[in-house]
Parts: structure tokens; C-alpha cells; sequence
């Protein structure tokens, strides 16, 4: 392979080429992923989800949520760039080894899809990022949309007024400056703010989807007439693979993250004042973007925007939503191991506490986490999103959001994750050992029961193991083969708060590249009995991250083969390696 990419697209280019190539050989066919693309936040999108679950592995939102906000391409980056456009000196080492397996791990004989919203100015590098990729467009009328925002109260608690003023930034001049007009710095209102930012991103996808085929859904014919919904989807997916309907889900506990509720019919929870105004931004900012785009591109736009006819308008309710009652928390549990079929299991998911401890032993060695915006072992998201581990550059260390100390660590990645078990002199559970586990214990803290992961510790633990089933998913040591020098990838088993937890899908094989993460993932570790091996220092373990990131510069090699030298390292059981 040439070594002398000059772009990182070079180099994505070719090895999707030579996949296929060698796919061919091999009489496979390797499909790239679907794009599912939303118009906004809080357009339904589960309801797809739940009904491809067991046919297509799923990513939610990694380009937008894992990418570091002053990544070149993040969404949230008020000076992002295309990606065609990205000068090969704005990418470190893991940051362009990163983007290469983001994209190379979506490739499969099985088709994966990636869900993403908000994408705004970014929408055309995904797109470019997967030229062959079929794409689904996911809509929803800015009244429903509205009407889900101010029920949970989602402006504030996501942020929309710093959302509101980047997008604004970033219109302000440079190549961005014709759409300044949709979003005018003017100290909006918040439905005025949330339905300007629907409009401009729904004018740029459309855009930035002019001469490249779709299939759209609207979230109302989802909702009110299924089977139309599911009609749309014949041409992606093979019919014999289509799913039977799914379980109406139970009812959530959080209407900020429990999105699975069941319905048959539409209602905006705003009142008739604010529908009207809703309605009226929406035609206001859809006419001034008819000066500044194809149209073509305004008439699929507006398109897009329609559906308000379908809802009821039915007024605030008197009460607002709210969470559950917090579960009282069971006493504390110290850490130890219990046996169980020839494996010492630790009895507790890491925490939160532990793996800032990691975090903050790794920064004093030396070893950031993240780096060009790439991350390295965690990905840092805000609390609102979920996140619970955040770096303050004021005090120059790793805290955790109050009351989340001994909540189980999530957003970790495989390396943090496999990294944690070797200081640990542990290491991760392989894919078949957690499927006995799951075989002798009951699940708990799933489907949207709490809103949220619990504590580590539980009242009832079966066996002395804490969670063996739920509140979150667990990195595997095993995963599938790598043919054909794509990424090393590593199983997830189980359940987690916001997934099913049927036997089927607890068990699903599913994975993800060394660098993925996710709000359901997290670590549970095992030592082999009967003494585990001796575990390497911080120095030593920080030694080899440096290394593996320095080795990173030679693109001549396989990404399988970038990827075992990392994994060699961390993984000092050996007859796990036999499995990659």
C-alpha cells in the first residue's frame, strides 16, 4: 500500500478499494453502512432502532458525540471545515488513524447503520467520509419537535442557547456566511432558536444531499401508519431479514433518555400561541433560505419541515414530567472476586471513582486522553449528555459529577477499558464466559426501568456479582476476526439501562473498533484462577500507549496489524489473542 497519502481521504479511499477487492476474492461482499440521518434531535429515531436491532448493528451518534469539539470535523466546532478541505497538519497521529478505523469498521458482509443528527455544517463530510453508503432521512415536524423540547426541558439542559451561538459564529463570515440570515444573532427566544436551528440544518442536509439518492420517513407515518414506514426501508434491506413488529417498549422513567414509548397518536404540548409561532419561524427562516440555496434543495427542504397537520394541539400539561424516584442506594460493597465456572469474577462494574483515578495516574505520566480531539480511553461528554468523568483544566485533574462516584464508568473505550483490567492484574471477560454468566443470573436495570445506570451495588446479587445482567453492557477480551487488515474490533455483551435484556439480544454478537465507545458501555473484569498474572505500572502501561500512538505514523501497514501491537500489549492473557 502507498505510504505518501497526502489526505486522510487518500488512504480511506484505498483501503475500502483493496477490502473489496480482497472481499471478492474471498466471494464475500462487504456493504458499507446505512446513514440514518435525523433533521433535528427528538425525531423518533428509536423506533427504527428497535426494529433493526436484530439484524443490524447500530452506532448512535459517534461522529457528532465522539469527536472532540475543536476536532476539525465536529459539529459542535464553530470553525469546523470539510473534510475534502482539511489540511493533512490539523490531524495528529491518533486523530488520523482514529477517523480511518471510524470509518474502515462500518464495512462488513453485514450491513451496519449510523445514526447521526445536528450534523449542520458537517453533514457533507460525513457523506463524503461514506460515498457509497445508502442513506435514510429521518424528519419530524418542528412542531413535535418543539413540543419534545419543551416537555423535558431539552433547550436548557442541552445547551441549545451555546448551540444557538455557534451556529451563528460560524455563519458569520467565511464560506458559511450566505446562511448567516437563517440564524441572526439577535437573542432569540428559545422556540425561536430551536426552530431557526431545525430549519438550518434541515436546509443543509438537503443540500448537502443534492444528486445523491435517499429513502425519506417522517416520524408522523411512523407513529400513525407503521407499515407505510416500514415500506420505505424494502429497497435497504432484504425482505427475508425483515424484522416482525416489535414489542410495544414499557414506559421509561426519564423523558430526557426514554424515548422508546409506544404511540399511535400525535400531540404538540405547547400552547396555541406557541404552535403558531413554531409554524410561522419555521415559513419565516424556510423563506429566507430561498435566496441562498438550489431549488431543488428548498423544495426538498420544505418537504422535510412539513407534518404539523397531524398533531393536536393540546396545551402545557398542569404537571411537568419528571424523573422517577431516585433508587435508594444499597450499603457500600468492597471489591472482591467471586468464583463461578473456573473464573474469578470481580463482584462490582468499575466506577467512576476508579477509572478517574486511572485517568488522573495516566495524565501524571504523561499520557493525555485526549489528543487532536481524538480520544484516547474515554470519550468526555457533558454531564447533560450523559457524561460523568470531566477534565477541569482549572485544577488540572479528573472530577466526577456529584453523586456519581460509584455509578459504573461508561464512555470508555476498548484500550481504557483493557487497560484498566491489566493495572488491575485482571482482564476482560471473553465473550463466551459472559454468556455462561448471563445463563445462571437474572438481568436488571434495563429497558428504560431507572432512566439512567444505577449504582454499582444492588440489593439482590446473584452469586455475590452485582449487575451480572444490566444497568450496562461490558467490553469482551474476544472479538470477531479481522480479514483483510480491517480494524481490530471487540465484542459487547449484555444488557444495559436502556437496552432489551431478552436472552437473544443480551447475547447478540455485536462490536465495535478500539476506539468506540458509548453511554451503555462499561467494564467488568475476571482473573483466572488460580492467581492472576502480575500487573504492569503506570509507567509501563503508559510506556506502551506512547509507543503504540509513535508506531501509528507508518500507514503501510495493515490496521489490524496497528491495532495488535496495542493489543498485545494490554492483553497479557494470551489464549485470548487466538480469538482476533
Amino acid at each position: 500500500m502507498d505510504t505518501e497519502f497526502n489526505h486522510v481521504l487518500d488512504e480511506i479511499d484505498q483501503r475500502v478499494t483493496d477490502l473489496r477487492a480482497w472481499a471478492r476474492f474471498g466471494g464475500v461482499t462487504v456493504l458499507p453502512p446505512l446513514l440514518a440521518l435525523g433533521t433535528s434531535e427528538r425525531v423518533g429515531s428509536n423506533w427504527l432502532s428497535d426494529t433493526l436491532r436484530p439484524i443490524m448493528p447500530q452506532h448512535n451518534e459517534p461522529f457528532r458525540q465522539q469527536l472532540g469539539s475543536l476536532h476539525p470535523l465536529s459539529p459542535v466546532n464553530p470553525y469546523s471545515i470539510e473534510v475534502e478541505q482539511m489540511p493533512k497538519a490539523l490531524l495528529g497521529t491518533l486523530s488520523w488513524h482514529g477517523l480511518v478505523e471510524f470509518v474502515l469498521a462500518k464495512y462488513s458482509p453485514v450491513r451496519q447503520m449510523l445514526k447521526e443528527t445536528n450534523l449542520f455544517f458537517t453533514a457533507r463530510s460525513l457523506l463524503r467520509l461514506f460515498a457509497d453508503a445508502p442513506v435514510v432521512v429521518l424528519t419530524r415536524s418542528p412542531l413535535g419537535v418543539a413540543s419534545s423540547f419543551a416537555r423535558s426541558r431539552l433547550f436548557d439542559r442541552w445547551r441549545y442557547a451555546d448551540r444557538y451561538r455557534q451556529m451563528a459564529t460560524m455563519t458569520d463570515a467565511g464560506s458559511h456566511e450566505r446562511f448567516a440570515p437563517l440564524v441572526p444573532d439577535d437573542k432569540p427566544d428559545e422556540l425561536t432558536a430551536l426552530t431557526r436551528l431545525i430549519v438550518l440544518n434541515t436546509v443543509l442536509l438537503a443540500d448537502a444531499l443534492d444528486g445523491r439518492s435517499y429513502t425519506h420517513i417522517r416520524y408522523e407515518t411512523a407513529v400513525l401508519d407503521q407499515p407505510a414506514a416500514w415500506a420505505a426501508l424494502d429497497s435497504l434491506i432484504p425482505p427475508q431479514h425483515f424484522p416482525m413488529t416489535p414489542r410495544p417498549a414499557a414506559a421509561g422513567g426519564d423523558d430526557l433518555f426514554a424515548t422508546n414509548n409506544h404511540k399511535t397518536s400525535l400531540a404538540a404540548q405547547l400552547s396555541s400561541a406557541e404552535a403558531v409561532q413554531v409554524i410561522a419561524c419555521t415559513a419565516q427562516t424556510l423563506a429566507v433560505a430561498a435566496d441562498r440555496v438550489a431549488p431543488s434543495v428548498l423544495e426538498r427542504a420544505a418537504t422535510w419541515l412539513t407534518g404539523a397537520e397531524h398533531y393536536e394541539v393540546t396545551g402545557r400539561p398542569t404537571t411537568s414530567p419528571g424523573s422517577r424516584s431516585r433508587v435508594p442506594s444499597p450499603p457500600p460493597v468492597e471489591v472482591s472476586y467471586r468464583h463461578l465456572h473456573r473464573v474469578a469474577w470481580r463482584n462490582l462494574l468499575v466506577s467512576n471513582a476508579e477509572y478517574a483515578g486511572l485517568l488522573n495516574a495516566l495524565n501524571a505520566a504523561g499520557v493525555a486522553n485526549t489528543q487532536r480531539d481524538t480520544h484516547l480511553l474515554l470519550v468526555p461528554m457533558p454531564h447533560e449528555r450523559g457524561g460523568r468523568i470531566h477534565w477541569s483544566s482549572e485544577r488540572e485533574t479528573w472530577t466526577i459529577s456529584p453523586g456519581f462516584a460509584h455509578h459504573p464508568a461508561y464512555w470508555v473505550t476498548w484500550i481504557g477499558a483493557a487497560l484498566f483490567a491489566a493495572v488491575n492484574s485482571a482482564r476482560l471477560p471473553a465473550h463466551s464466559e459472559l454468556c455462561a454468566l448471563a445463563a445462571e443470573t437474572t438481568s436488571s436495570n434495563h429497558d428504560y426501568a431507572l432512566g439512567d445506570a444505577a449504582q454499582v451495588t444492588q440489593t439482590q446479587a446473584p452469586y455475590g456479582i452485582h449487575h451480572p445482567v444490566g444497568n450496562v453492557q461490558v467490553w469482551c477480551g474476544d472479538g470477531p476476526p479481522t480479514p483483510h487488515g480491517q480494524p481490530v474490533q471487540r465484542w459487547i455483551h449484555g444488557a444495559a439501562w436502556n437496552t432489551p435484556a431478552t436472552i437473544d439480544e443480551v447475547n447478540r454478537l455485536r462490536s465495535r473498533h478500539l476506539l468506540g465507545a458509548s453511554r451503555g458501555v462499561g467494564v467488568r473484569l475476571v482473573r483466572d484462577q488460580p492467581q492472576p498474572f502480575t500487573r504492569p505500572t503506570i509507567a509501563q502501561a503508559s510506556t506502551a500507549l506512547n509507543t503504540w500512538i509513535d508506531s501509528l505514523t507508518d500507514r503501510s501497514r495493515a490496521l489490524d496489524d496497528l491495532d495488535m501491537t496495542i493489543v498485545r500489549a494490554l492483553q497479557a492473557d494470551v489464549g485470548l489473542q487466538t480469538h482476533v
